[in-house]
Order: C-alpha cells, then structure tokens, then sequence
C-alpha cells in the first residue's frame, strides 16, 4: 500500500468505525438476545444500519480497494439482498437522467402507462397502496422478496452463469447465517428472519419518496432534514440530493457539504427538500405520496 492510499485510508476512519461497529452490535445482540431490553426491536435498526453500510461500502469507500470493500459488505445480514445484485442495480439507479423512470431505473415504484392500464382494478388498487407510507413499510419488503426469488429461479436455469454462482452463494451464506442463529446463538430463527423483514421496512422508509417525477432530472432527488439518530441509521442518505451529485462521497462529509452550500442544493433540486421522516408519517400514512402512474417526459 503506498503512503496516499494509507492516509486516505486513515482519513475514513468514521467509515471504519461503523463497519466494526454493525457487525460487533451484530454479535453482541444475538448473543446477549434474551437478556436485552427490546432486543428485537435493537436486532432490526441493527440489520437496517447494516445496509447503510453496504450502501457506503459500494460506493468505493472507505478502502481505494473495492475488492475488500465488496469483502467488507458481502455478509447477508439482512437475508433479502445478494450484495453483488444490489450493487448492479444500486449503481445503474445513479444515472440521474433515468431517475423514477419505469423499466430503466431499477429502484422505481413508478408504473409506465401502459402497465397501469394493463393492472386489473384490485392490482391498480394495491399499486396506490405501496404509494402510501403504511404500504411501503408493510408491503414492499414481501414484493422485493418475491421478485428476488424470481430473479434466483430465472438464473438457476442457467447454471453456468454468474448471476447463478451469485445466487448459490447468497443463498448457502443466509441459510449458514441462519444455522448460526438459531444453534450457536439460540435465537429464534423466525424472530430473526421478522426482524429483517421489518429492517428492511426501515430502509423503505429512507427511500419512501426520495425520487419524485420531474421533468428536469436535478430536480427528483429530495433533500431530508432528519434528526440525528435517523441520519446515523442511514449514513446521512438522507441528504439524497447530494449523494447524487457525489456519489462517492463519504457519509460524514455530506451533511457539511449541504450545510456550506444549502442555497445551491436547494435552488439545483427544485426545493424538494422535507422536514423529517414523522411528517412524512403524519402525512402520508394512508395517503399516496404520488400516483404511481409516471406522466412520462
């Protein structure tokens, strides 16, 4: 390792700290489980917190070696994702001219025309509810599920691939991390596989509306005033605006660069910017956000 890399190495070291930290409240929770006050609920903002350090850990930090950075991320906390599929659709997400559009932005809730008008009335209906805050947090966790398995069952067909060796891996990692929990640690095996589901409700919540439609692409990524524990879970995506125009920027540097520069980011974005994940509750609990039907551009 040459002296640059060292010291930029050295450099992220809140980076470092929140990798040691996930996994050692990780071990720490499983093994103390019974004992702990609300374990469960800790078990879930753990395992969400753990995919806010996948998320940094993609974008090429905190290491220059992303081959030890996709080390680092790779182990399947959180069960639902292979991180080598959350990678690839992560990074294609962050071409901002396809942001929100169905069919090209793989992260989108939004519905193209024709496959709004192809829904039959129950499924338009169903489509309306995960644009409420309830339905995204109860719902989308089970249709990512779902359509995942779709994805490993399409890949075993070809069982010389990648996308297959990616999948039979991801899948002998959970069942091994799950053969861990409930025999090394003796935690309930369907407790911890509930406690993901919801962790990944905490992880929807963060990305509820932080894309909306808008014909100029600067002006659909939001701006999130969160308070301090809520940006710690998330690493500061919060400041989703900023993480677009930065991608590779470390957490912790985000909240200062939009601080120094708030009339800029919030003039660039269109003024999508919101005043914390309660209001959003408030607000949209039984209401959709917006209709999933894209306008189209």
């Amino acid at each position: 390792m040459t002296n640059s890399a060292a010291t930029n190495n050295l450099r992220e070291w809140p980076t470092w700290l929140a990798i040691i930290g996930v996994y050692a409240l990780w071990l720490i929770t499983l093994r103390s489980f019974e004992s702990i006050p609300f374990a469960p609920i800790l078990l879930v903002i753990v395992l969400a917190f753990h995919g806010s350090v996948q998320h940094e850990l993609l974008h090429g930090n905190p290491s220059n070696n992303q081959n030890l950075n996709d080390f680092l991320a790779y182990p399947p906390l959180a069960l639902w994702y292979p991180y080598p599929v959350y990678k690839r659709t992560h990074l294609a997400h962050h071409n901002n001219e396809d942001l929100t559009i169905p069919g090209v932005d793989p992260e989108s809730y939004f519905l193209s025309e024709d496959r709004w008008n192809a829904l039959s009335k129950w499924r338009q209906q169903l489509a309306l509810f995960n644009m409420t805050l309830l339905g995204r947090l109860l719902l989308a966790p089970l249709h990512h599920f779902v359509g995942l398995k779709k994805q490993m069952i399409k890949s075993l067909k070809k069982p010389t691939s990648v996308n297959c060796r990616v999948w039979i891996l991801h899948e002998s990692l959970a069942l091994i991390l799950l053969l861990l929990v409930g025999l090394l640690f003796e935690v309930n095996i369907f407790i911890y596989i509930i406690c993901a589901y919801f962790a990944q409700s905490v992880i929807l919540l963060r990305s509820y509306y932080e894309h909306r439609v808008a014909s100029e692409p600067n002006h659909r990524s939001i701006i999130m005033k969160a308070s301090l524990p809520m940006r710690m879970v998330f690493l500061n995506n919060n400041y989703h605006a900023i993480h677009h125009e930065h991608p590779g920027m470390s957490w912790y540097h985000l909240d200062k660069e939009y601080d120094s520069k708030r009339d800029y980011y919030e003039k660039k974005n269109g003024g999508f910017v919101e005043q914390g994940y309660l209001k959003w509750l408030v607000k949209y609990a039984f209401k959709p956000v917006a209709h999933p039907k894209h306008l189209g551009f």
